[in-house]
C-alpha cells in the first residue's frame, strides 16, 4: 500500500477513535449528572471508568494538536449539558442557598444552626423557602463552615433565584461554569509563558471527576484552583500585589491553601515584597470584616473544630492510626488521634518546605502539590472535591499522582451504596493503593525503574487483586465491633447477660414529674410497672390519675387499656398506648435492650466531652427515618451515664443520676431529663424520674 495511502487509513481510523471517545465522554457525564445517584455504586463506577478512559484516550490522540477551540468548545458543551441537572451525589448545595437566604433577610448566616433558625421569631418572609429544604440539610444543627466570600456567591444565585431551589442550582452552575472557564484561560497562560504542553489541559478540562464535583455537584474547590492559577499568573507578570490579593482570595474562600504559606516565606518573588503581602492582609482581612459581628467568628471556629475532631471519612494514615489507638486503648482516639496527626503534618509540612526552599516558579508549584497530598494523606476527612486544586497544580510539574487519585476517589462513593454510609476496606485499599503506586512513582525513581519492567509490573498488579480480595472478606468495621464492646460492659457492669436472660418476672415503682419550661409542673404519675419474660413476655403498668385508676398491659400479642375498670377499644387510642408502653420497657431495660435491637447499627465514637462529662460514646442508627441516639458510658465503671436524641423539634438528654443496688442488678434510681441546644447546653429541666421497690424472680428459684 502506498504512504499516502496507509496515512489515509490510520487518520480515518485516528477519526473513528476520537468519535468514540467523544461520544462516550458526552455520554457518560450526562448519565453521571441525571440518572445514577451516588447510591448506584456499580452503575456509576462502570460509566466513570469508560469517561476517564475516554478523556485519557482523546489526551493521547490529541497530545499534538495545537488549536485548542475544539478542546474548549466540547469541554463547556459538556458542561453546559449538565445545566438543568439536580446534584446526585452531594447535599451541600442545599445549605449554599440555605446561607444566601440567610444572607439576604438580613441576618448573620453564623448565628444560627438551621434548626435555630426555624424556632426563631420574626423570620416569616423566607419560610417557604426554608420549610421546603430544612429535610434536604445534611449538617441542621451545625454552624455555617463556608468564609464570608463563598456567603457573597451564594446570596447572589439566592438574590436571582427568588426562593426557588431549582432555580438556584441553575445559577450556582452558571457561576461555577464561568470559573471555570476562567480557569480554562488562566491555564494556557500560565502553559504559553512557562514552555508546557498545552495538551496537559485535557486531563483538567475534559476530566469527568472534574466535570463532576464542580458541575455536577456544585463543589466551589474550582474556585480555590481559579484564585491559585491567579496567583501563579500574577507571579509571571510580576504584579506582587496583585499576585498576593489573589493568594488572599483563594485563603479567603476555603481555607485550606494556609498550608502554603511557609513556603511563600520562602519564596525569593513573595518573601521580601512587601506589596505582595499588602495585598494578602488586604484580601482575607477584607473577606473576613463579616466574621467580626455576633460572635460570628467563634461559631464559625467551633464547627471547623467539630469537622476536624468528630467525623471520618475516606482516610488513610488517619485510619491506621484510629487501628493503632483501638489497640492500645481500647476505643476510637479521634479526639486525641486528630491533634497528633495535625502536628506531625505540620512538621512535615515545615520540614519539606525548608528542605527544598524552592526559587523558582515550577519547583515552588511542585512543592505545592507535594505539601497538598501530605496534608489530606493524614485527614481523617477526604472528600473526593478536596483535590480539585492539587489535580489542577499538578499539571504544571511531571507527576501523575492527582490525576491517578482523581480516578481512584471514584471508589469512595461505594460508601453509599449501604443505609447508613459504611466504607469497605477493600475498596478503601484499592483507592490508596492506587495512590500509593503514584506516588512511588512520582517519588521514587527506583521504583519507577522497577515498575516499568513488565514482568514486576504485572506481579504488582496480581498481588494488589489478591489483598483486595483478602480484604473483602473482613469483618464488621471497627467501630461497630468496639461499640458492641462497649455496650456488653455496661451489661456487664448492671448485672451481666446471663442474669438478665434469667429473669422470670420483674416488678418495681416509677414516679415521674413533667415539668413545663418555667419550672412549673405540668404532670405527676406514680406507677407500679410490671414485666413478665418466661414463658412469653408480657407486662402491666398501674397508676391512679384524677382518683381514677388506669391500667396498661400487653400480653399474648395484644395491647389493653381500661379506666376505672372500663376497657376502651379504639384501635388508634390502643395503638398509641403500645407506644407508651415500649417506651416504658425500653427506658428501664437499658443496657440489655440495645443489644436486642434487630437492624439497629451500633458506632463507638469514642471518649469524648458530653454535657454530663466525659464518657464512652456509642451512636445507634435504627434504620432510615428513625432517630439517632447517643449513649453515654462511664470509662471506669462501665454504666450507663445517660444518652441523647435529636428529635425533629427538639433535643433531649436524660442524666442518670443514681443507681439501685439490687443484687446482682445495677437499676437506675434517679434520672432528670433536660431539654439541651445544639450545642449540648441545658434548657431547662423537662422531667424527673424516681425508680425503687425492685422485686425480681429468676427462672427456677
Amino acid at each position: 500500500m502506498a504512504p499516502k495511502a496507509t496515512r489515509l487509513v490510520k487518520e480515518k481510523h485516528n477519526h473513528i477513535l476520537v468519535g468514540v471517545f467523544i461520544f462516550l465522554l458526552i455520554g457518560g457525564n450526562y448519565l453521571l449528572g441525571y440518572h445514577f445517584p451516588r447510591e448506584d455504586f456499580q452503575f456509576i463506577f462502570l460509566v466513570y471508568l469508560l469517561s476517564f478512559l475516554a478523556m485519557l484516550g482523546l489526551f493521547w490522540q490529541w497530545r499534538g494538536l495545537k488549536n485548542w477551540l475544539g478542546v474548549f468548545i466540547l469541554g463547556l458543551f459538556i458542561r453546559t449539558l449538565l445545566i438543568h441537572s439536580t446534584p446526585l451525589w452531594s447535599e451541600d448545595y442545599v445549605r449554599f442557598l440555605w446561607d444566601g437566604e440567610v444572607v439576604l433577610s438580613g441576618e448573620n448566616p453564623y448565628e444560627y444552626t438551621p434548626h435555630q433558625w426555624m424556632r426563631q421569631e420574626g423570620f416569616e418572609d423566607s419560610t417557604r423557602f426554608f420549610e421546603k429544604t430544612i429535610p434536604l440539610l445534611n449538617s441542621p444543627d451545625y454552624f455555617s463552615v463556608y468564609p464570608p466570600l463563598n456567603q457573597l456567591l451564594f446570596a447572589t444565585a439566592s438574590f436571582f433565584s427568588i426562593g426557588e431551589l431549582d432555580r438556584g442550582i441553575f445559577l450556582l452552575r452558571l457561576i461555577l461554569i464561568g470559573i471555570e472557564v476562567g480557569v480554562f484561560l488562566l491555564f494556557l497562560r500560565i502553559f504559553r509563558h512557562l514552555a508546557i504542553p498545552a495538551g496537559k489541559i485535557i486531563l483538567y478540562w475534559l476530566n469527568p471527576f472534574v466535570i463532576q464535583e464542580i458541575v455536577g455537584n456544585l463543589h466551589f474547590e474550582g474556585l480555590v484552583l481559579f484564585f491559585l492559577l491567579a496567583c501563579i499568573w500574577a507571579l509571571t507578570r510580576h504584579k506582587k500585589f496583585l499576585s498576593g490579593s489573589f493568594w488572599g482570595l483563594a485563603v479567603s474562600t476555603k481555607l485550606l491553601p494556609l498550608i502554603l504559606l511557609p513556603s511563600l516565606f520562602l519564596f525569593r518573588r513573595t518573601r521580601a515584597h512587601a506589596f505582595f503581602w499588602i495585598g494578602v492582609i488586604l484580601a482575607i482581612s477584607i473577606s473576613f470584616l463579616p466574621l467580626i459581628w455576633e460572635d460570628a467568628w467563634g461559631n464559625f471556629i467551633q464547627t471547623l473544630q467539630l469537622y476536624q475532631g468528630k467525623f471520618e471519612f475516606n482516610a488513610s494514615i488517619y485510619y491506621l492510626g484510629r487501628e493503632i489507638g483501638y489497640w492500645i486503648e481500647g476505643y476510637n482516639t479521634i479526639y486525641y488521634l486528630t491533634k497528633i496527626l495535625g502536628g506531625v503534618t505540620f512538621i512535615i509540612i515545615l520540614f519539606t518546605t525548608l528542605k527544598l526552599k524552592p526559587q523558582r516558579l515550577i519547583p515552588l508549584i511542585d512543592l505545592w502539590v507535594g505539601v497538598y497530598l501530605i496534608y489530606f494523606l493524614f485527614q481523617p476527612v477526604v472528600h473526593p472535591w478536596y483535590i480539585l486544586p492539587v489535580l489542577g497544580l499538578s499539571l504544571f510539574v511531571n507527576r501523575i499522582s492527582a490525576i491517578a487519585w482523581s480516578f481512584s476517589l471514584i471508589f469512595s462513593y461505594q460508601a453509599y451504596g449501604k443505609i447508613p454510609v459504611e466504607e469497605s476496606p477493600a475498596w478503601l485499599f484499592l483507592e490508596y493503593g492506587i495512590l500509593g503506586i503514584a506516588l512511588a512513582w512520582d517519588y521514587f525513581p527506583i521504583f519507577k525503574e522497577k515498575l516499568s519492567e513488565s514482568m514486576y509490573f504485572k506481579k504488582l498488579l496480581e498481588g494488589l487483586l489478591v489483598l483486595v480480595v483478602l480484604i473483602s472478606w473482613g469483618c464488621e468495621p471497627k467501630e461497630q465491633r468496639e461499640a458492641r464492646r462497649i455496650i456488653k460492659e455496661a451489661i456487664e457492669a448492671h448485672g451481666g447477660q446471663e442474669n438478665w436472660d434469667n429473669l422470670e418476672f420483674i416488678s418495681f415503682r416509677k414516679w415521674t414529674q413533667l415539668l413545663k419550661e418555667d419550672g412549673s409542673v405540668e404532670k405527676e404519675t406514680d406507677q407500679k410497672i410490671q414485666f413478665s419474660f418466661k414463658p412469653e413476655f408480657s407486662g402491666k403498668i398501674f397508676w391512679i390519675q384524677d382518683s381514677v385508676e388506669h391500667v396498661l398491659s400487653f400480653s399474648k400479642g395484644k395491647t389493653h387499656y381500661s379506666i376505672a375498670g372500663n376497657g376502651i377499644e379504639n384501635p388508634d387510642f390502643l395503638a398509641s398506648k403500645k407506644k407508651d408502653f415500649d417506651a416504658a420497657y425500653y427506658a428501664f431495660a437499658q443496657p440489655w435492650k440495645l443489644m436486642e435491637e434487630e437492624g439497629s447499627v451500633f458506632v463507638s465514637e469514642g471518649i469524648q466531652k458530653t454535657p454530663i462529662g466525659e464518657a464512652e460514646v456509642v451512636r445507634v442508627e435504627y434504620g432510615e427515618g428513625n432517630d439517632i441516639w447517643w449513649y453515654y458510658f462511664d470509662p471506669i465503671s462501665k454504666r450507663m451515664m445517660g444518652n441523647e436524641v435529636q428529635l425533629s423539634d427538639h433535643r433531649s438528654l436524660v442524666e442518670n443520676i443514681d443507681f439501685n443496688q439490687v443484687t446482682p442488678f445495677t437499676f437506675y434510681r434517679i434520672r432528670k431529663s433536660y431539654r439541651i441546644n445544639e450545642a449540648g447546653e441545658k434548657l431547662y429541666l423537662r422531667a424527673d424520674y424516681l425508680y425503687d421497690n425492685f422485686e425480681f424472680k429468676f427462672v427456677n428459684k
